[in-house]
């Protein structure tokens, strides 16, 4: 049986976060939307079973490499994907050390559905107990 992956979407505007859930429903996985900081702590801290980010560094209560060494001290490698305008890429590039990159832009949606889809079949197995072994490929 193949596992529907869930991911969850974090951005501060609301109208990017329902298209790309939208988008990202009807590529068949599972989305949870978080609008800032400490929804993205909250829903990750009671659901373990998140299998990717979508993270927009902008968030509105949080600095997001503070958010990102939170993330990694519960879930060591689970896959993060920033999406974010290419000045938050240069003023972070701290981000890119253990995370993706796609730059928000006119057709960016399509860019951000195949690094999504690249980063979760890099994943090597699932746990018994439904969640995933985050064993990724770390290239």
């Amino acid at each position: 049986m193949k596992k529907r992956f869930d991911i969850l979407i974090a951005d501060r505007n609301p109208h990017v976060r329902r298209f790309i859930a939208r988008e990202m429903t009807a590529e068949g996985y599972r989305v949870q939307e978080a609008e800032s900081g400490a929804d993205v702590l909250r829903q990750i801290y009671r659901n373990e079973a998140i299998d990717l980010l979508i993270l927009d560094p902008d968030l509105p209560d949080v600095d997001s490499t503070v958010l990102l060494r939170r993330l990694r001290n519960r879930i060591p490698f689970l896959p993060v994907v920033i999406h974010a305008f290419s000045s938050d890429k240069e003023d972070h590039p701290d981000y890119l050390k253990s995370s993706a990159f796609v730059e928000k832009r006119g057709a960016s949606i399509e860019r951000l559905k195949e690094v999504v889809r690249d980063k979760l079949t890099r994943m090597k197995s699932v746990r018994t107990d439904g969640t995933l072994h985050t064993d990724l490929d770390r290239a």
